[in-house]
């Protein structure tokens, strides 16, 4: 693949002077801070060519920008590298990304969803904006032209009774040879996101030090939108995790607190695959019926469940639900209030008798749509 991003570099490079502590080595120029060329030589028709490049500042001054416009490290990158893989750098420097180039480059690949389709856009676009900041041409994809995203998978809400069933089948789970600390842990985890509300990914996550005993809360890093933040638990979630955390003896800080002990395991704790095949076993143990995959009920719905039960609770005891939305909107980690919002409307389905309360309080905020997917 051919680097167009280091094409961007290398041209801002070239119209600016050279910086205070510039070098020049073996008739190239240095840069005095990394140490790294800002220049190179490539040959081109049997000549030899000194051309600007980019230097190890330059690549980090690059990312941090990526950072700034919102780009995930972790996520995008890989996007973007699939949508330059078949590009190639003009000759004279002058990127353009036509209209046919980015069109023919977008959901080329087999069997994919609406939702990665718009999350690559979202990518692709982003990225196209920093390409047209440079003073480049690109055609960005208009938002009006996307497909709208897949709303059609209903959040299943489980009731109390549901709830104490499944973590009774969690208490009861069964020994094995093969991942004896199981046993322990799932009676915890599944206490832990009804309690707290996680994402499974946040739970799963989990180090030494992301959790504080003396104060009862979990320190939450690195999240789906990058929004640190602190998760209180309740005194039953504190006494369940220092019996377990007694059981596995375990010191360093770095450690997971559910650290998985299969040797296929690279990073050392458990997959999303795992704790959902997990809880189609405790949902089989407590007779919850399991409709097959896309269908539910999720782990996920235990945090639909944990948001819709505290609106609840919230009304029930008269609360300025205008005034609470914004401390759940930050509690669940949320980008902003629309993704808590639509946890009114589902409130309102699951509790008819306070239809009534919600509609009078805020009902110009309940959006007529259904909860669908994970990106609650």
């Amino acid at each position: 693949m051919v680097d167009c991003i280091g094409t961007l570099a290398a041209k801002a490079a070239a119209i600016s002077p050279p910086e205070p502590g510039d070098y020049m080595q073996d008739g190239l120029l240095y840069c005095g801070h990394c140490a790294t060329p800002k220049q190179c030589r490539i040959v081109f028709d049997s000549m030899v060519k000194i051309v600007a490049c980019q230097c190890a500042c330059t690549e980090r001054r690059y990312m941090a920008e990526r950072r700034a416009l919102g780009f995930s490290l972790k996520t995008d990158e890989g996007c973007i590298r699939r949508f330059l893989q078949d590009f190639v750098d003009p000759d004279d420097g002058d990127i353009s990304f036509t209209k046919e180039y980015v069109l023919s480059h977008i959901g080329n690949r087999r069997n994919m969803q609406t939702n990665t389709i718009l999350r690559d856009v979202s990518a692709i676009n982003g990225f196209l904006d920093f390409v047209v900041r440079k003073g480049y041409t690109a055609y960005r994809i208009p938002p009006k032209s996307l497909p709208k995203e897949n709303r059609n998978f209903k959040a299943y809400i489980f009731t109390d009774e549901e709830i104490e069933q499944i973590l009774i089948a969690a208490d009861h789970t069964a020994f094995t040879e093969q991942n004896p600390a199981r046993t322990y842990q799932l009676p915890v985890m599944f206490r832990i996101l009804f309690n707290c509300g996680l994402r499974t990914s946040e739970l799963l996550k989990l180090r030494m030090r992301d959790v504080d005993l003396e104060e009862n809360v979990f320190i939450i890093l690195d999240t789906k939108f990058h929004k640190n933040r602190l998760v209180p638990f309740s005194t039953t979630v504190a006494e369940a995790l220092k019996e377990y955390l007694e059981k596995i003896q375990e010191k360093s800080a770095d450690a997971f607190i559910f650290p998985s002990s299969s040797s296929r395991s690279k990073s050392g704790r458990y997959g999303n695959s795992w704790i959902h095949a997990q809880f189609r076993q405790i949902l089989r143990i407590a007779k919850i019926p399991y409709n097959g995959s896309g269908n539910g009920p999720r782990p996920h719905d235990i945090r639909h469940t944990f948001a819709v039960h505290c609106l609840n609770n919230w009304v029930l005891s008269g609360e300025d639900i205008t005034a609470a939305l914004p401390v759940l909107s930050r509690y669940l980690g949320h980008n902003g209030l629309s993704g808590t919002q639509k946890y009114l409307q589902l409130t309102a389905q699951m509790y008819p008798d306070i239809v009534t309360n919600l509609e009078l309080q805020f009902g110009a905020l309940i959006p007529q749509m259904e909860v669908a997917n994970e990106n609650i």
